[in-house]
């Protein structure tokens, strides 16, 4: 099975999706003669991103994401600037095409603006989460048991730590 992946001014080839997702991206990368550096995704000919980019499970077959015989085109990720605090945000995908179609831009550029929304809204609820566990445990309520604290008996013996513990205990008894 192929796909055609087109580029700059008209050029195309031809790729075999018969291999993990990880080599598919380094062909495309390599036959294009683009820097490691840059983070690639492909896009269909109406602009939906296949949001490689972001795949947890890179060793899969493309094949399983991408139909065969299709048009795909390379897009660069644009993040922000590395040692800020951008530097995790989404800014663009820009599709590497000479004359790309408006229509390309606007839905690459949708794309972009509800994955940057849905990254902030992750780490707002992360943040929501570590203010949590910061408050008192004092003013938690406890689970009730059935029992108020005044009916519940008291330990009747020493607490042991290790095994080793208790058998001095023991051993003193004797």
């Amino acid at each position: 099975m192929f796909i055609f992946i087109k580029h700059g001014d008209n050029k195309e080839f031809l790729v075999n999706t018969n291999c993990s997702v990880l080599l598919l991206l380094h062909y495309i990368r390599s036959e294009m003669k683009l820097p490691k550096t840059n983070t690639i995704d492909l896009c269909d000919e109406t602009g939906i991103m296949k949001f490689f980019f972001l795949s947890k499970t890179p060793g899969e077959y493309a094949s399983k994401f991408l139909t065969a015989r299709s048009t795909y085109y390379v897009c660069r990720v644009d993040r922000g600037a590395p040692g800020t605090r951008l530097e995790n945000a989404y800014k663009a995908f820009v599709p590497l095409l000479k004359n790309p179609e408006p229509e390309l831009i606007d839905t690459l550029r949708t794309q972009c603006d509800v994955l940057e929304k849905n990254r902030i809204k992750a780490l707002k609820s992360q943040e929501a989460k570590k203010v949590v566990p910061a408050e008192s445990p004092v003013n938690v309520p406890s689970k009730p048991s059935g029992r108020s604290s005044e009916e519940r008996p008291t330990r009747k013996g020493p607490f042991f730590k290790t095994r080793a513990d208790f058998l001095n205990r023991r051993d003193k008894r004797r």
